[in-house]
């Protein structure tokens, strides 16, 4: 039992010694006396600290407490104190070991007095363009993150930062209390990012949750890193700034830290250009990228279409409503919705699944519904016969004891087109020449009329970690005639070279030219 002295005595010692300010604390109680348990608020209203009467054998035994903050809807504070008559002890959160670590004293707040403007010249003089790296390098080395980990930070911090522009919140430049208030402030704003995310978008797609659930954990890292990347942020608007800028500075990152952590190979931009200026898109047309990855087809597809628009609103049905992806991985998936936010929103219709199983799995997506397909299924893999069992139904499996994942994402993106859809697909060479893939020409023949095919150079990928000869496939879901042309091409130089060094004479630009003047005579 503790006694009211001594409740009275913490209390003095709480507001007194520490610099912690009456009007910011709500307690469970109607008595000063009786007080039992208390929560410090930021001016910005998230919970920072809790403080809980314990007993006296319980001081150093707080094992139940991660849990009851977060039955209590404390799981973003970053400060407990527990208190009895002998005494108290502050901890720190570490959020994701789920564990409170034990300070030696109470934290100040007057002491560790966030200050926006000590800012170093480094940061100041740096160009936009490497605001995230900068982010992500603190991320990764003052909590010891592994760069993948890091970037899964980065991005909950620009969401968070988005949403903080957009809804007038300003948190990100407010200097107000100490870091852990303000470290506070900004996951909780996080979370009020998120539920509004789900709020808007639970109508519009059936299953949102379930699809959007990568931003719904907690932000991992120490008040201190949050601190440190929210100082920067606070120097630059993202909504304003160009959005070149932007997609550079996010690529400069999540490029080769997904390579470090998880062996990803990307789409090179000049590939993905060249694919959306031969495809054309308009406002009109419903696009998806099945195996969307970091959703780069999606984010050209936005940059080439969006100049075409009249008005705010013909802008805001395409980017709300016209782009879509599949992707597996939750980390590529939040890697995608991030960039496709810096890029001008289109976020809200990436999906997190596999793309390949059947259409009754999915609750908002069907057969023959899209006008354009643009993507790069994933190559190298083969699924063996007792795989087969979880996937959709494949024309090209049938009497097949095993068959490459690039044959099964062709047909899949396929069956997505609506009759008359067109697709554009980066496929491994050797479904175009080989004998043992004589069965997918066949089929090709038969369920699709093929308006291009254009051969990349061997180093295209070899940059990215795959040594793979690729071409471009370019079709139109219809019935074909018994003749027709196709155009055929080479790109000799796609823009760098085997080291992924920038080349003088790239030369997709003609060919992209040629292939479009051909379709101007020939139509699709």
């Amino acid at each position: 039992m503790v006694s009211v002295v001594c409740r009275r005595l913490f209390m003095k010692e709480f507001l007194y010694e520490y610099g912690y300010f009456l009007d910011t604390i709500r307690h469970d109680c109607s008595s000063w006396s009786n007080i039992k348990k208390l929560r410090l608020y930021s001016t910005n209203g998230a919970v920072f600290l809790i403080a809980y009467e314990v007993a006296s054998e319980e001081l150093n035994d707080i094992s139940s407490l991660y849990e009851q903050t977060k039955q209590d809807g404390d799981e973003y504070c970053s400060l407990l104190v527990v208190w009895n008559n002998a005494g108290f002890q502050c901890y720190s959160k570490n959020i994701k070991n789920r564990q409170y670590i034990p300070l030696k004293d109470m934290v100040s707040y007057s002491n560790r007095t966030l200050n926006l403007a000590q800012v170093s010249a480094k940061i100041e003089s740096n160009r936009f363009e490497n605001v995230f790296f900068e982010a992500h390098s603190f991320l990764r080395d003052l909590d010891g993150l592994h760069p993948d980990e890091a970037l899964d930070e980065l991005c909950k911090l620009i969401y968070a930062k988005m949403y903080d522009e957009e809804s007038g919140t300003n948190i990100f430049s407010s200097a107000t209390g100490n870091i852990e208030e303000y470290a506070a402030s900004i996951r909780y704003l996080y979370s009020m990012a998120n539920k509004y995310d789900m709020r808007v978008y639970a109508l519009k797609i059936p299953g949102y949750k379930r699809s959007r659930g990568v931003f719904e954990e907690a932000i991992y890292i120490s008040s201190n890193a949050i601190a440190k990347a929210g100082q920067l942020f606070s120097k630059y608007n993202f909504s304003t700034a160009d959005i070149d800028f932007k997609a550079r500075a996010f690529q400069n990152v999540y490029k080769p830290a997904t390579r470090a952590g998880m062996g990803q190979y990307f789409t090179p931009l000049q590939v993905i250009r060249f694919i959306v200026s031969c495809m054309a898109p308009t406002l009109s047309d419903l696009i998806i990228d099945p195996f969307a990855g970091s959703g780069h087809f999606l984010t050209e597809s936005l940059s080439y279409v969006l100049p075409s628009a009249q008005n705010e609103k013909a802008k805001s049905e395409f980017v709300f409503y016209k782009l879509h992806g599949i992707e597996k991985s939750e980390r590529m998936v939040r890697i995608a919705m991030t960039d496709m936010r810096l890029h001008g929103d289109g976020h809200s219709n990436i999906r997190c699944t596999d793309a390949l199983l059947p259409f009754d799995s999915y609750t908002d997506l069907t057969s023959n519904s899209f006008d354009i397909v643009m993507t790069n299924p994933p190559f190298g893999s083969v699924l063996q016969k007792e795989s087969y069992s979880y996937l959709g139904d494949f024309e090209l499996l049938k009497e097949k004891a095993k068959v490459p994942l690039e044959v099964l994402g062709l047909e899949r993106s396929i069956q997505l087109l609506r009759d008359g859809g067109r697709i554009a697909i980066v496929l491994p060479e050797s479904i175009f020449v080989n004998k043992s893939y004589a069965y997918v020409r066949t089929w090709l023949q038969k369920n699709v009329k093929i308006r291009g095919i254009i051969s990349l150079p061997l180093s295209t990928f070899t940059p990215f970690g795959a040594n793979i000869k690729t071409s471009i496939l370019i079709a139109t879901k219809t019935k074909p005639s018994d003749d027709y042309e196709i155009f055929t091409g080479v790109i000799e130089d796609i823009g760098f070279d085997s080291k992924g060094n920038d080349t003088k004479f790239p030369d997709w630009l003609d060919v992209a030219a040629a292939f479009k003047s051909f379709i101007s005579k020939e139509g699709w």
